[in-house]
């Protein structure tokens, strides 16, 4: 482990000492937002989903956490999958895959058995949290939006492109800061937020390589900060002589 891993461990484990035994409500698993989800990166029973959190400590999913998919229809074959340990790293922007077991050990953080490779032509996905941030993509032909509205209290719009084995849908970040997914990126419309790209989940092993924006006009704290660094006053000086004698005249601006 890194040291800056290791100082934010510690800083997590320390805060989350200090603040007491968490209730549900107050359960760090909501603050995250699918990123990627794939029918399968090549080999059989290799499809996996991802998602990514956009504030930090998000990486108690024992709270509560659970994934759900369901066809075209939502009618039968909604398949329920829960409960998840909680992962290592709850750094912002650190990212949890949920995998099926053809995908390489190394590449995802919990064996799923998401079998996405027979939902390809038309399915939902939902990673469910706290009421008010469960978040959908729908693919292909799915047409069962009241279904996710009524039983997950949100939609996932019109579907994003049916999925392709060796391919993978992934979320863009390019609303707001385009290098820093945030919760502005989700617009509650698959085919607007996703799109068809090449396979790339990452455990939460990896650092994450998204990094803040710098404010507008420049300066100032990163993305996110709360206070202005006041700049340091400027002199102005005139050079003058007198009587021969070198001499300098400041005054502060």
């Amino acid at each position: 482990m890194s040291p800056a891993r290791r100082f934010l461990a510690v800083f997590a484990l320390a805060s989350v000492v200090l603040a007491g035994a968490a209730s549900s409500a107050d359960a760090t698993f909501h603050l995250m937002k699918i990123r990627e989800v794939s029918a399968g990166t090549g080999p059989a029973d290799s499809s996996y989903a991802e998602v990514q959190m956009y504030a930090p400590f998000q990486n108690f999913l024992s709270y509560g956490a659970t994934l759900v998919t369901c066809t075209s229809t939502c009618t039968s074959n909604v398949l329920s999958f829960a409960p998840f340990a909680n992962v290592a790293h709850g750094d912002n922007q650190d990212t949890v895959v949920f995998g099926d077991n053809g995908l390489p050990a190394g590449s995802r953080d919990f064996n799923v058995d998401l079998n996405l490779d027979g939902r390809a032509a038309g399915g939902a996905l939902c990673y469910l949290s706290e009421p008010g941030f469960s978040d959908c993509v729908s693919w292909g032909n799915f047409n069962e939006n009241s279904y996710l509205v009524a039983n997950y209290g949100t939609t996932a719009g019109t579907p994003a492109p049916a999925l392709t084995t060796g391919m993978a849908l992934r979320r863009s970040i390019s609303a707001g800061c385009p290098s820093l997914l945030e919760a502005s990126d989700d617009t509650n419309d698959s085919a607007s937020d996703f799109s068809v790209t090449t396979p790339d989940p990452r455990p939460n092993s990896v650092t994450p390589t998204e990094t803040p924006c710098a404010p507008s006009g420049g300066g100032g704290p990163p993305a996110g900060g709360s206070s202005q660094t006041t700049p340091r006053p400027k002199k102005k000086c005139k050079k003058a002589k007198k009587r021969a004698v070198a001499a300098r005249k400041c005054k502060r601006k």
